[in-house]
């Protein structure tokens, strides 16, 4: 999803709190002590020799089963397994780095009903699109089988 189009989402979401006090016994203790039980995976570790063809395709498919795959398959700190430290991010509106983008996405990334429309790799690049509401391109550049950079600001589907 849009970067800009998630920040809009949680913002607008009624009753949500941050920075709040939380009182005990309401639905949002159990929504914090989910986010504080996610922990940000370690880096992606380029491999040298990089991953065949065939293995960083098998890498393709589990990220974006882990990052958009269906109701108790997606799993956001399964995804991040894929994302090296220095990633670099093409959104405008994001910093670069793992860590920035874990801070966005982990904790409101389980609240999107993502469905998975197609996804393709094709030599060091792929591209993921899904509906959250409206569709999105993610694209993907991967590096020693790890995901270096993203796009997903005016992001097309490749025409095959």
């Amino acid at each position: 999803m849009h970067l800009l189009q998630i920040l809009t989402a949680v913002l607008a979401t009624p009753g949500a709190t941050f920075g709040a006090p939380v009182e005990p016994g309401t639905a949002d203790v159990a929504v914090l002590t989910a986010r504080q039980a996610r922990k940000q995976p370690p880096p992606c570790t380029r491999q040298n020799p990089a991953p065949s063809e065939e293995s960083l395709k098998a890498r393709f498919d589990t990220f974006v089963q882990a990052f958009v795959g269906p109701a108790g398959r997606k799993n956001i700190t399964e995804a991040f397994e894929y994302i090296v430290e220095d990633y670099i991010n093409h959104n405008p509106i994001a910093q670069n780095g793992a860590k920035s983008a874990w801070d966005i996405l982990s904790g409101i990334w389980h609240n999107f009903d993502h469905r998975l429309l197609r996804s393709t790799i094709s030599g060091d690049t792929s591209w993921v699109e899904y509906n959250s509401g409206s569709v999105i391109v993610d694209r993907f550049r991967w590096e020693g089988g790890c995901i270096v950079e993203h796009w997903d600001v005016g992001e097309k589907y490749p025409v095959n």
